[in-house]
């Protein structure tokens, strides 16, 4: 589906908000824009597969969608989360190099693909937007690395301690001061984040909970201690 001026524009002010697209040529980013089309996908359905030919890049115009990998089993490990405004990289591949992982809606939305052809001609024309974006992928493979480090040397308790206390200091947590996070995720969602089950969730925030770290109902967590939630993470 084409996309009109005023899409071109959104998916503009969303480039800039990554380091480095602020001084990406007026023309080049202009013709990357304008060169999108949207996808409109409903609950579930691939944005592309594992195995799949590079489909592209993308960015989310709206809903939220996961990139994960799920074994022959039915075991699911989400490796991150993208909202509106967060750019997909992993099916912008050569034609000959296919997808290494999946792509899924986890509610109805739409995102813009960039053919991998346009962008790796417009690439050829701006080494400002080939470092730009470079950037991102590299910050991409970082978090790749992270996660393998989280998964092979972390406990299950200093991964979920690690991710609540993110989401508590990007909500405005302070020392001292009980935080609320609403239980925006179910507990499958979070498991498959973390790489385990949601048994093993549940008997870690039990277990922090039993410890006066934090404090559990159906709908949100409170953290009790910032400071011992911190600590956990180290342990």
């Amino acid at each position: 589906m084409a996309i009109e001026p005023a899409e071109a524009e959104e998916i503009r002010n969303h480039l800039l908000a990554y380091a480095g697209w602020d001084k990406v040529p007026d023309e080049v980013i202009s013709a990357f824009c304008q060169s999108a089309t949207k996808v409109e996908l409903k609950r579930k359905r691939p944005v592309f597969r594992r195995g799949d030919p590079g489909p592209g890049l993308f960015l989310v115009k709206s809903g939220e969608f996961k990139l994960s990998l799920i074994s022959s089993e039915g075991r699911e490990q989400i490796l991150y989360l993208a909202g509106p405004g967060k750019l997909i990289g992993e099916g912008f591949l050569p034609g000959d190099v296919m997808c290494a992982a999946s792509a899924f809606a986890m509610s109805d939305g739409e995102v813009w693909r960039f053919d991998t052809e346009v962008v790796v001609k417009l690439l050829s024309q701006s080494e400002v937007m080939a470092f730009a974006l470079m950037r991102h992928q590299a910050f991409r493979a970082n978090r790749l690395i992270d996660l393998i480090l989280d998964l092979s040397l972390r406990s299950v308790q200093r991964r979920l301690a690690s991710f609540l206390y993110t989401l508590a200091i990007r909500s405005g947590a302070e020392q001292g001061k009980p935080h609320v996070i609403p239980r925006a995720l179910d507990m499958n969602t979070v498991a498959a984040r973390l790489g385990t089950v949601r048994e093993e969730i549940s008997r870690a925030l039990n277990r922090m909970q039993r410890e006066g770290i934090l404090k559990l109902s159906r709908q949100e967590i409170v953290v009790l201690d910032l400071g011992a939630l911190e600590a956990v993470t180290y342990e």
